[in-house]
């Protein structure tokens, strides 16, 4: 009897034409984080050619914040050394209430925040050292693609998804959106961290060449594009009672100028990664809220990790098999906590939680 596997480990190669062995050919559809790495993985070992549909927007985006977890990626891929150099430690950072209470002591998570531009460059570089081949323009239908391996790296709006799950082509909307904006000089240490609701999720990071900060609450304005005037009208609202730093900061006009308004998305859940030659990483796989700032570190493993095993000739379901458990688990928790962080009711017990189980109890005191 042919063995079977869990709906975490199955891969439905039997749906469609398995990739062939050894793989000649791959087409990344996406030149993002996961597409620009698991191409630069490749590009030793096979031909690979990237579509990337709006290559403009390599140059633009907010910092990436890259946990420990992302290193071995990183120096696999034969970056790490410039990625770390062109990005910030983030250094030490606490759990506050909305009004500026610490919740947690700080603690100093050995996180690295670093340009989105200059990720992409670093990854662009090292693909195009091995031989891989850019192309400029959408792929709408990427089952016309002639490889033997398609890689649906392709964002949460991914065309490759419904090729791998038929009902899953559609991404999610959630009910937040949220404020992106630069910070001219890096924020006061004492500062520097998360401020948790009622109702708005607001932050503070350093990154090169200053910080920059954020806020998420719900709202049912859209569709997208988001004006940031109505957004931000919201938030000032919501955050009225906020800490001094983050009324200041959402208070001053020139917000409007630089500050950017978004819905987040999420990928529909998957049962698999794979099926057939086609497969999914990084957001077009897992898109999920930003509260754990895993999105682009879990992209690079991915990438990473997926290249070794087409490399070595592995079946792909022990790729997904090890990939869509923890990803799944990452996605999971990250909404929690964007629940926990925005909860209009029950705010008092959270805090009262979250002195004596993270970090320890923090000194109590007013407002700052």
């Amino acid at each position: 009897m042919p063995r079977r596997h869990d709906d975490a480990a199955s891969c439905s190669a039997t749906v469609g034409a398995v990739p062939r062995q050894p793989v000649r050919s791959v087409a990344v559809v996406g030149g993002g984080v996961a597409g620009l790495a698991v191409a630069a993985a490749l590009g030793d070992h096979t031909r690979v050619v990237v579509h990337e549909a709006q290559p403009e927007r390599a140059t633009t985006g907010w910092p990436l914040v890259l946990g420990p977890w992302a290193r071995p990626a990183l120096h696999a891929l034969g970056i790490l050394e410039p990625v770390v150099r062109a990005g910030a430690p983030v250094g030490p950072g606490r759990l506050f209430a909305l009004d500026g209470r610490p919740l947690t002591r700080a603690h100093d998570a050995h996180l690295l925040a670093v340009p989105r531009p200059a990720l992409l460059a670093a990854l662009s570089a090292a693909a195009s050292s091995r031989g891989v081949r850019v192309v400029d323009g959408e792929v709408t239908d990427p089952s016309t693609l002639d490889a033997d391996l398609v890689l649906g790296a392709d964002g949460v709006r991914s065309r490759v998804r419904a090729l791998v799950d038929p009902r899953a082509g559609e991404r999610v909307a959630t009910p937040w959106v949220a404020l992106r904006g630069r910070l001219a000089a890096a924020p006061p240490r004492r500062d520097v961290g998360e401020y948790w609701g009622p109702g708005l999720l607001a932050g503070l990071v350093p990154a090169p060449g200053g910080g920059y900060w954020f806020t998420t609450h719900r709202s049912d304005l859209g569709p997208e594009p988001l004006a940031v005037g109505p957004v931000l009208a919201q938030a000032r609202a919501v955050g009225r009672d906020a800490a001094p730093a983050i009324r200041a900061l959402l208070g001053e006009e020139a917000v409007l100028d630089h500050a950017t308004a978004t819905r987040l998305w999420l990928a529909p859940p998957l049962r698999h990664y794979v099926r057939g030659r086609y497969v999914l990483l990084g957001d077009a796989a897992h898109a999920m809220t930003p509260n754990l700032g895993r999105g682009a570190g879990e992209a690079l493993v991915d990438a990473a990790s997926l290249a070794a095993h087409v490399v070595r000739g592995r079946p792909l379901w022990e790729w997904q098999a090890r990939r869509l458990p923890a990803t799944r688990m990452a996605r999971t928790a990250s909404s929690l906590v964007m629940r926990a962080a925005t909860a209009e009711h029950g705010a008092g017990l959270r805090d009262g939680v979250l002195r004596l189980s993270l970090g320890g109890a923090a000194p109590r005191g007013g407002r700052r």
